[in-house]
């Protein structure tokens, strides 16, 4: 019952926030940053701050490195598939491009954890 009552919080506040943040990103300019900022990091910022009072920071910590982990695999997994979409395709450079994540939030991943 416990878990089921912090996934329904984790839920509340991170919609909570989403709505805060695409109401400010909607008053900023540019307009097409406002995606960038409504649901991923708001989402983010909810589980980490429910994760840290409900399980300790210890706990958080992880999750924050996981969280950056996947962050990094996403740089590079948009680098590859940017550099790769034209002359291999889209499914061929997807393809690659999914293999840099798994390779750069894979590698970062053991770095931030150990």
């Amino acid at each position: 019952m416990k878990e089921l009552a912090l996934i329904g919080l984790k839920a509340l506040a991170g919609g909570a926030l989403v709505v805060s943040f695409a109401a400010l990103s909607d008053v900023l300019k540019p307009k097409a940053l406002a995606g960038l900022f409504a649901a991923a990091p708001s989402v983010a910022l909810a589980s980490l701050g429910i994760a840290s009072l409900a399980v300790g920071t210890a706990r958080a910590s992880q999750a924050a490195g996981a969280m950056v982990a996947g962050a990094v695999g996403m740089v590079a997994f948009c680098i590859v598939a940017m550099l790769l979409e034209r002359r291999t395709g889209a499914v061929a450079g997807s393809a690659l491009a999914w293999l840099a994540w798994l390779g750069a939030a894979g590698a970062s991943s053991w770095v931030l954890m150990r």
